[in-house]
């Protein structure tokens, strides 16, 4: 029998807020990171803190509230409940069951690959906005990717997120999202990464011949080739 896909999703912007308090266990990685949000919260200009949260007014003092509360017991929320963008809205987590939420691990800036269902903190932080962060999360990301389980892995990353992926060296999938004028499709992707990533968790069929007979609403496939991750690259056209 086939073993479930894995999947890794990117962080969103948007959070829910609340949560049950408590303390976040911290590995030296996380803790690397923390200190040095909290030190900029702390002292950083405001011109400083506009870059780190990329938020203003009101939502500016809020990030910095949140990054200073790091130091104690926190609001917990688990991941996939957290994050609230376009592709978490696409993937619909809480319609899935609970052993899905365990397939799904998070590239967070703040914690580095967060698993759906462990807890996670409210929080602004922009991969740019610390010092030697992108570099951090690059060389502590390997030790912990190798401990996730068996399955083929499906990497549905933007640019930036990938990137924090080079070390890692076990074969995974992708899907590459255009128009139907053959251009790459950016921002609009998260919807179409989170309902692929719906259908591999609901269907648990990780194999590239499986997602490629799959009807993923608004898109068609247009084939598949192979890429320098070991695995395939799937590609998917929005539109008519």
């Amino acid at each position: 029998m086939t073993a479930s896909p894995l999947i890794l999703l990117a962080p969103s912007e948007d959070k829910a807020t609340g949560g049950t308090l408590g303390r976040l266990p911290e590995s030296p990685a996380q803790r690397w990171v923390r200190e040095r949000l909290m030190v900029l919260a702390q002292t950083g200009s405001p011109e400083a803190l506009r870059k780190a949260f990329d938020v203003k007014d009101l939502a500016l003092d809020r990030a910095r509230s949140e990054a200073l509360a790091l130091k104690g017991r926190v609001p917990l929320l688990p991941a996939l409940a957290r994050y609230t963008g376009v592709a978490f809205q696409a993937l619909d987590a809480g319609s899935l069951p609970a052993e899905a939420w365990t397939r799904v691990f998070i590239l967070s800036n703040l914690r580095g690959l967060v698993r759906g269902d462990e807890p996670v903190p409210p929080y602004k932080l922009k991969l740019g906005a610390l010092p030697g962060l992108k570099a951090h999360w690059r060389k502590a990301l390997p030790a912990v990717l190798a401990a996730i389980p068996e399955g083929p892995v499906w990497e549905l990353l933007p640019g930036d997120a990938s990137d924090l992926l080079k070390g890692w060296s076990r074969p995974r999938h992708t899907v590459e999202i255009f128009d139907a004028q053959g251009r790459a499709v950016s921002h609009f992707s998260k919807k179409y990464r989170g309902l692929v990533a719906r259908w591999l968790l609901t269907h648990a069929q990780g194999e590239p011949r499986h997602l490629l007979r799959a009807r993923i609403p608004g898109c068609q496939w247009a084939g598949a080739a192979e890429h320098d991750h070991g695995g395939m690259a799937l590609r998917l056209v929005v539109g008519p």
